[in-house]
């Protein structure tokens, strides 16, 4: 080691090209690796649903402003009642629930959070939380991770006559319950009861579920919109869009009112794809320069150990190895990189808080590095080891 520093510390000329070129790559590199693992993270968030072969399905109105009755609006919730019924006796459907402001990936998180959101007060504690509603079918629909108690299953009050909801974890931690079922939520002039709580409820990929209680169907105030989620089997889908429009034209004959069905798997990765559309670029872009960055580091070390030849071959001459000869060069490189990472560790400690997800990050971005110095060094190595000290001295 004492012997490489000397090395380097005389060449230091030839190797601060190499040395600046690592520590913009690094840095480069880091914030890349970072900014990647912050998304994967966000993606892995609790509260996921299971949306494959799902569809949403529903109606608006045609003329939001204009003059709808309440009886047009009564008749259209029923026939959109009696639709959902006749869908649900499909041999390739699975599941329909029905609920409001639960569906995900219809629309943004911000939307459900400033519209359908309500103040809550327990104990000392007062938050925000979104409210949605269900019916006993959207486990069977969305498959949500329950991990206490279970779904609303009755579509009905408890016998005390309060209504039962479930909670996801974000709101039980908000309240400070560790163990949520049987706990009683005040509510306007309503008692609730929370009879599950489940792992969240996410609105978009990379949006953490947010605090969120989700009520009965029949509890919940009425809306503008109809919505429905519907299970398919695989390979069923458009026998299902076309029986939905059917039934649509056959029961809700209005101008006023047009169909709404999506698939909800193909909303998601429109999500996705719009989400991880900034860290795309930016790591085609990282890549790009680690390629050039490559090139250009191995063609430094090629041209300097071309320099050296006579001194390689004066080691072999002296009983140096080949592959003592090649530890040398692939060390003198580790050692320049070693040098290099250190403004990026440096900005890493101002910039980033040292949890799991960025030491992973910046420990990939240290072993990336290093290997990219063994790489771009080994062929030159490789050349200089195989070098013949007669043939590089005899015009010396």
């Amino acid at each position: 080691m004492k012997h490489l520093l000397k090395m380097v510390w005389n060449q230091w000329r030839s190797y601060s090209g190499i040395c600046t070129e690592q520590i913009l790559v690094t840095v480069v590199l880091m914030l890349a690796l970072v900014s990647l693992s912050e998304t994967v993270q966000k993606y892995r968030t609790p509260g996921m649903l299971d949306v494959e072969h799902t569809f949403s399905i529903g109606y608006m109105y045609t003329n939001m402003m204009g003059n709808i009755t309440s009886e047009e609006k009564k008749n259209t919730d029923q026939s959109m009642e009696t639709l959902v019924e006749n869908l649900r006796k499909l041999p390739y459907v699975k599941a329909i629930s029905r609920g409001r402001n639960l569906a995900p990936y219809l629309r943004s998180d911000d939307i459900y959070t400033h519209m359908g959101s309500d103040s809550i007060r327990i104990d000392d504690k007062q938050f925000l939380a979104v409210l949605k509603s269900s019916d006993e079918y959207g486990a069977s629909v969305l498959n949500p991770e329950i991990e206490e108690g279970s779904w609303l299953q009755e579509n009905r009050a408890l016998p005390d006559g309060s209504l039962p909801v479930v909670i996801t974890r974000q709101f039980a931690d908000k309240a400070g319950w560790t163990t949520a079922v049987g706990k009683k939520i005040p509510y306007r002039s309503k008692n609730l009861t929370v009879v599950g709580v489940v792992a969240g409820l996410k609105q978009e990929p990379f949006i953490p579920s947010p605090v969120a209680i989700v009520a009965p169907i029949f509890a919940s105030s009425g809306s503008i919109y109809s919505e429905a989620l519907a299970k398919i089997k695989p390979g069923m889908e458009r026998e299902f869009i076309d029986a939905f429009h059917k039934e649509f034209t056959r029961l809700i004959a209005s101008e006023k009112v047009e169909p709404l069905i999506h698939d909800v798997q193909l909303l998601k990765g429109m999500w996705v794809s719009q989400s991880i559309l900034p860290v795309t670029l930016q790591s085609i872009s990282t890549l790009f320069l680690f390629i050039f960055a490559f090139i250009g580091t191995f063609g430094l070390y090629w041209m300097i150990s071309q320099k050296r030849i006579k001194e390689f071959a004066l080691r072999i001459a002296f009983g140096s190895t080949k592959r003592g000869l090649m530890k040398i060069v692939i060390g003198e490189s580790l050692l320049v990189t070693c040098v290099a990472v250190l403004p990026a560790l440096a900005l890493s400690f101002f910039i980033y808080e040292y949890d799991t997800v960025h030491m992973i990050a910046i420990g990939a971005t240290l072993f990336i590095m290093l290997l990219f110095a063994v790489v771009s060094a080994w062929y030159p190595a490789w050349v200089a080891s195989k070098i013949n000290p007669a043939e590089a001295m005899k015009y010396e």
